[in-house]
């Protein structure tokens, strides 16, 4: 009778540890147990975690602690990734066996001479290439990546602790547009694009060219740093250039107002001066239309001060001759009274 009773307590044990039941609201679900590891399965047979669905999951609250690392030692980084999932989701990557698509990764290591407490997001193409990733470390940065195909980054905001942050997209072939879209057709010459005012306060600093309301900085074989389609105005402009004075030197050949008449007559217009047809043609350079004007008037000037002497000469000449004819009239008048 004892060994009766001792073998119908021996079935039911082990009938209970291949299969439990867990209780819902509505009655109880079969769960089978594996008594090598303890692994509970819904839907499946053979667990291989603690717990093993195979179907839909549904829930309003979950906790998924981790391993609570506390300052571990890794082999290498690809090692710190593998043992500090948290939660992992999407199908196994090729080059792991525990990470998935979607992962989180709660990190505590002591490695390269620092202690770390991090958190990190990556996410995973199906071919296993990182794609996507968040981090943000204890008392640190934190930055956000966007990578290629290739694993190579084309988007990346960093936020540093002490140097502040920074946004940079490293790929050449990389475009900012604020108020449109990557298939507007303007983005396709441009590399950085605002539909809509913007304020910039600050200096602004190229070492390529600007143009306002236009795209060409070429005239003729000339590059302009500055290009304007329209009208310019401002209080005040200064122009760097060479100046005139050399008209003052001592072996400057000044035309004869002779040579100047005679040029004009068969021009129109001054030596060294543009005519109204070139102007029309090919504007003007405001230096060197300055210098010029300058170079006239200080023809101008000596042109004065040659004929100042002239007047002066002149001048002395009439005195001399005023006194001369004042005394042949007092020397006629001599002559007269002695008669």
């Amino acid at each position: 009778m004892k060994i009766k009773s001792f073998l119908i307590i021996m079935i039911g044990l082990l009938s209970l540890s291949f299969e439990a039941q867990v209780s819902t609201p509505s009655g109880t679900i079969n769960a089978t147990t594996n008594p090598s590891t303890g692994n509970v399965g819904i839907g499946t047979s053979t667990p291989n975690s603690k717990l093993e669905v195979v179907g839909d999951l549904k829930a309003t609250y979950g906790i998924f602690p981790g391993r609570e690392l506390n300052y571990e030692t890794f082999i290498d980084w690809n090692d710190v990734q593998e043992k500090s999932i948290v939660l992992s989701a999407g199908k196994t990557i090729p080059s792991s066996s525990n990470k998935r698509l979607f992962n989180i990764h709660d990190i505590s290591m002591d490695m390269w001479g620092s202690l770390t407490n991090g958190t990190i997001l990556n996410m995973y193409d199906r071919s296993g290439k990182s794609r996507f990733s968040v981090s943000a470390y204890e008392g640190n940065g934190s930055s956000l990546e966007l990578k290629n195909k290739n694993e190579n980054i084309i988007f990346r905001a960093n936020a540093n602790s002490t140097s502040g942050g920074y946004v940079d997209m490293p790929d050449t072939n990389s475009k900012f547009i604020i108020g449109g879209w990557s298939n507007d057709p303007i983005i396709a010459t441009h590399k950085f694009v605002v539909k809509g005012s913007s304020l910039i306060q600050g200096n602004i600093i190229t070492d390529s060219n600007i143009g306002i309301g236009t795209s060409s900085f070429s005239d003729g074989n000339d590059t302009y740093k500055l290009s304007v389609k329209g009208k310019v105005r401002a209080e005040e402009v200064k122009v760097y250039n060479t100046w005139a004075d050399y008209v003052f030197n001592d072996n400057y050949n000044l035309p004869s107002l002779q040579q100047v008449e005679s040029y004009i007559k068969k021009n129109g217009h001054l030596p060294n001066v543009p005519s109204a047809k070139e102007v029309v043609e090919n504007g003007l350079e405001l230096g060197e239309i300055s210098k010029i004007q300058q170079e006239k008037i200080e023809e101008l000037t000596l042109y004065v001060i040659e004929q100042n002497k002239i007047n002066n000469e002149q001048s002395l000449e009439l005195k001399k001759q005023s006194k001369e004819i004042e005394e042949l009239k007092a020397m006629v008048k001599a002559l007269v009274e002695k008669k």
